[in-house]
């Protein structure tokens, strides 16, 4: 079982520019006195999106903790660009480090496993819910222009109603773009 990740490395842009997010509410390129609202709505949406579908928009640093190497089959996270480190718990209680040689990164789109290559056999870790600690580099890229349109136009659209004070059905606008978990 999946603890919840934490990031490490924030994503170094938001997923919506701030001109972007005026021009898609009408808003005046000029006019700045909604500014600090709507960078706020840009991140609150963004986190909410992210949320709900288990991904990460733009492209950050996260670690991932479970309590077997057998967790590693299904990642709770995506889409995953890169492993940067296995890290695991040992029966003695130590931290060690498992080789890149020891397991391979599968992803395509939000489908996300480590796996071992063949003839390698993993240690036993410790019983402890944190045993197994993933750093791992996700999201769709660095920008929104790398996002699916569909999800941009999400994140446009819960921005809108934010600003507007309405509500918005957001999860059914996203059961594509979800990482089920069991």
């Amino acid at each position: 079982m999946w603890l919840p990740a934490v990031t490490i490395t924030p994503p170094e842009a938001e997923s919506v520019l701030l001109a972007a997010a005026k021009q898609y509410l009408r808003i005046d390129a000029g006019d700045d006195s909604f500014d600090d609202e709507i960078a706020t709505y840009i991140a609150a949406s963004r986190a909410e999106v992210e949320s709900i579908t288990n991904t990460r928009l733009i492209r950050q640093e996260v670690v991932l903790q479970a309590g077997s190497l057998a967790d590693l089959e299904h990642l709770p996270i995506g889409p995953v660009q890169s492993i940067e480190a296995v890290n695991y718990i040992d029966q003695a209680g130590d931290e060690q480090l498992l080789p890149d040689t020891d397991y391979a990164l599968v992803a395509s789109g939000l489908e996300g496993q480590i796996i071992r290559p063949s003839g390698v056999t993993w240690p036993t870790v410790a019983d402890r819910a944190d045993a197994v600690r993933v750093t791992a580099i996700v999201g769709y890229g660095d920008a929104g222009s790398d996002l699916p349109r569909d999800l941009y136009f999400v994140v446009l659209q819960a921005i809108r109603a934010k600003f507007d004070g309405r509500e918005l059905a957001i999860e059914q606008m996203l059961v594509n773009h979800r990482i089920w978990m069991s």
